[in-house]
């Protein structure tokens, strides 16, 4: 009897654990269909971003020059890190559609993007060579004269933008940093400085 009520308890132990160790076993139907959904989402997002993005970078001034300058050219690292040791150059961005770095691409200029680390504040600054008739238009859209440096400064919403006309370049710098054109004057001369 004793033998007896000994052997159930071990019949059961051994009973459940074979229903554990089936239970982990998957089923042929779980591994096929997360490989079809990965295989299908890749395909179908680059081709889906990379057909509008070279519509929106073609050059709307054909007739503007090509800038060949670096992102550190138009503003050195140590420029920055004396304006504020927080901010660094991102590798690449896109600018949002109609900013002043968007346009800037569009005539065939470089545009280059600073993140403050710790707040997430960015500056952007950009550069482009517009045919004279667009340098006009710029120039008439630029907003007052700015206090401080030999250009324009203006706030529209929460972003603050000076652009600088040196000859036939025109520069830009925008940033939510940016609350009166005193706050940018030390970039900007960088910049001026990278344009002469």
């Amino acid at each position: 009897m004793a033998l007896r009520l000994r052997v159930i308890p071990a019949v059961i132990a051994l009973s459940a654990s074979a229903l554990l160790l089936t239970a982990c076993v998957p089923t042929e139907s779980e591994p096929t269909s997360p490989t079809s959904t990965r295989t299908s989402a890749p395909s179908s997002t680059p081709s889906d971003s990379s057909t509008p993005e070279p519509s929106s970078s073609a050059s709307s001034d054909p007739e503007a020059t090509a800038v060949n300058l670096a992102c550190t050219d138009l503003i050195t690292p140590q420029a920055m890190y004396d304006f504020n040791p927080n901010f660094l150059l991102l590798n690449s961005f896109t600018p949002a559609a109609g900013s002043p770095a968007a346009t800037a691409l569009a005539s065939k200029g470089v545009a280059c993007r600073w993140e403050n680390s710790t707040s997430g504040v960015t500056i952007d600054v950009s550069v482009a060579q517009p045919s004279p008739a667009n340098v006009d238009s710029l120039k008439s859209k630029a907003g007052g004269k700015a206090a401080g440096f030999d250009g324009y400064f203006a706030v529209s919403g929460d972003t603050g933008t000076a652009q600088v006309f040196d000859g036939a370049y025109w520069a830009t710098l925008s940033s939510q940093a940016f609350f009166e054109a005193g706050d940018v004057v030390e970039l900007a001369a960088d910049v001026r400085a990278a344009l002469e």
